[in-house]
């Protein structure tokens, strides 16, 4: 085949497809979307080869150029996680706060006391829980043998006061003692620290209860107000046993505290009326 011929059939091809894409071009609206239709159901699968291949080689190209800096990102999301972690924990500990400051503000309006509010910043865990620390003293006119309160019942007294702290002997040390009654009876007694179970469990203990009368389990014990340190009224816990004595002769009460002793954080120093140094 001679070059004449060549030139003259690609010449001829070039015509007729001039010549179909003139009548494409010039077909009726309806005829043209159909034809135009059929195309693109044509070059749909060639399309969408095309298109995977492409994502394939972008993903591939993604993950070579990350592989130098994986752990520099990971070593980042560990950083952001503990930092979460520890907003978390501020949060929380926020949240106790400013729920124990609303109990304490209620706890003050709900009540005629004069009372110091202040927090306990050491334990004497030598006495298992029976004395604790606070940050008030003279300076905010404590004194000894003042009353201490949490907004769930009695915790104990002042007994040692310095210029800016006071040691407070909880109701769980056998050296406390406190005059109580059995509320709504006409029961009266004096309440004496026992510190810790072998159990671990903080009980007192109360004695010299008349047999005849009926205690039941479950029993509150307020301050009966004889004695002049506890003003009456205050709730010091309930009853969780009662027994006779060796003799027979008289009652024998075991007493949970209302207060979680070994968990104090925020109490009261109830001052008297009228209260002068002494």
């Amino acid at each position: 085949m001679n070059s004449s011929t060549v030139k003259r059939k690609s010449w001829i091809f070039w015509l007729s497809l001039s010549v179909i894409l003139l009548i494409t071009l010039n077909l009726p609206t309806p005829v043209g979307r159909a034809f135009k239709g059929a195309i693109r159901d044509l070059l749909a699968p060639v399309q969408e080869l095309v298109t995977s291949y492409s994502r394939r080689l972008g993903n591939a190209g993604d993950a070579i150029r990350g592989w130098g800096t994986l752990p520099e990102r990971h070593e980042a999301l560990r950083a952001e996680l503990v930092e979460a972690r520890r907003q978390l924990v501020e949060l929380e500990d926020l949240r106790k706060e400013n729920y124990l400051l609303r109990q304490q503000l209620g706890f003050q309006s709900r009540t005629s006391w004069n009372l110091i509010p202040g927090q306990v910043i050491a334990r004497d865990i030598s006495g298992w829980w029976q004395s604790v620390r606070i940050q008030l003293g003279g300076n905010q006119r404590v004194f000894p043998d003042q009353a201490v309160i949490s907004t769930n019942g009695l915790v104990g007294k002042v007994a040692e006061v310095s210029g800016k702290t006071a040691e407070v002997l909880l109701i769980s040390d056998p050296a406390c003692r406190v005059a109580v009654r059995i509320d709504g009876k006409d029961v009266y007694a004096i309440l004496q620290g026992q510190a810790l179970t072998w159990k671990g469990r903080v009980l007192c203990k109360i004695e010299f209860i008349n047999k005849n009368i009926e205690i039941r389990e479950g029993d509150k014990v307020i301050t009966s107000g004889l004695g002049g340190v506890f003003p009456p009224g205050i709730e010091v816990g309930r009853i969780v046993s009662v027994e006779l004595d060796d003799h027979q002769l008289h009652q024998l009460g075991e007493v949970e505290p209302s207060v979680d002793l070994s968990g104090l954080s925020q109490i009261f120093v109830m001052r008297r009326e009228g209260e002068t140094e002494p």
